[in-house]
């Protein structure tokens, strides 16, 4: 059996393990999927993973063999909706857990973070994923964020979070991976727009490093805070408080000294 035949088998494995407790993973579990028929939780669950570029019904003559009873269109974004947004990171996390053969450097894995505009229809509008006028432009733009964390060395992604474009928040979801990680120690590798002191900290606390590329000292980003520098090659020492407290509270206790 050759390598992409035992990572589909092993998929398929992973929804038949999920379709044994499909009740938990669907929106009404009194209802959803409790009768046979052609848009079963398993087959549906695999169905959406399958669909590629074309049309929706395209794709669906292809996945039912262009047999003449295929499923409409209406009918399988029925079953795709009953199932609960949450059940594709689960089963993410289920095949990566089977899969996954450790490769380490120097003890740490190496995952890579970074982001990626979806383009979506400029027909759907709403506050998450549209930006009314995007690149001085009049014309709205609908997009998702993709954030993904990549491992280098095992050439396999390890977490992913979806924001809409209009809220896309990468230091977030820079946190949110960092908190979610259970893995081996770790270096956490990312470029502009994940830098913070804040996500710094985390990612300290947790037991791991981070190697985060940060924006021109001369910009509005975080080093702004930390000049004056020089225009040329520079190493510096730089040493910063954290703390939960307000400026405000901070201010008022250094007055009182």
């Amino acid at each position: 059996m050759n390598k992409f035949k035992r990572m589909k088998k092993t998929l398929k494995q992973c929804i038949y393990q999920l379709d044994e407790s499909s009740s938990l993973f669907v929106v009404n579990p009194e209802k959803d999927f409790t009768r046979k028929r052609k848009h079963l939780f398993g087959n549906t669950l695999m169905n959406v993973l399958l669909l590629e570029g074309g049309s929706l019904k395209d794709e669906l003559y292809k996945l039912f063999g262009y047999n003449l009873d295929t499923p409409t269109v209406s009918s399988f974004i029925q079953a795709r909706d009953k199932i609960k947004p949450d059940t594709f990171h689960i089963l993410f996390n289920l095949f990566n857990g089977r899969t996954r053969k450790p490769k380490l450097y120097n003890g740490y894995r190496l995952l890579a973070v970074d982001g990626s505009t979806l383009p979506i229809t400029s027909e759907i509008k709403d506050k998450k994923t549209t930006i009314q006028k995007a690149n001085n432009s009049d014309k709205p733009f609908s997009a998702f964020h993709l954030n993904t964390s990549y491992d280098v060395l095992e050439y396999t992604y390890d977490d992913v979070i979806l924001q809409g474009q209009a809220v896309q928040n990468e230091r977030d979801a820079l946190n949110k991976m960092v908190e979610r990680y259970k893995g081996d120690e770790a270096i956490f590798i990312a470029d502009r727009g994940y830098e913070s002191i804040n996500s710094f900290e985390k990612i300290k606390l947790s037991g791991n490093k981070y190697l985060v590329r940060v924006k021109d000292i001369h910009s509005t980003g975080m080093l702004r805070g930390f000049g004056p520098f020089p225009y040329e090659e520079f190493d510096v020492w730089t040493k910063r408080t954290l703390t939960t407290k307000s400026r405000q509270m901070i201010l008022n206790l250094i007055l009182s000294l």
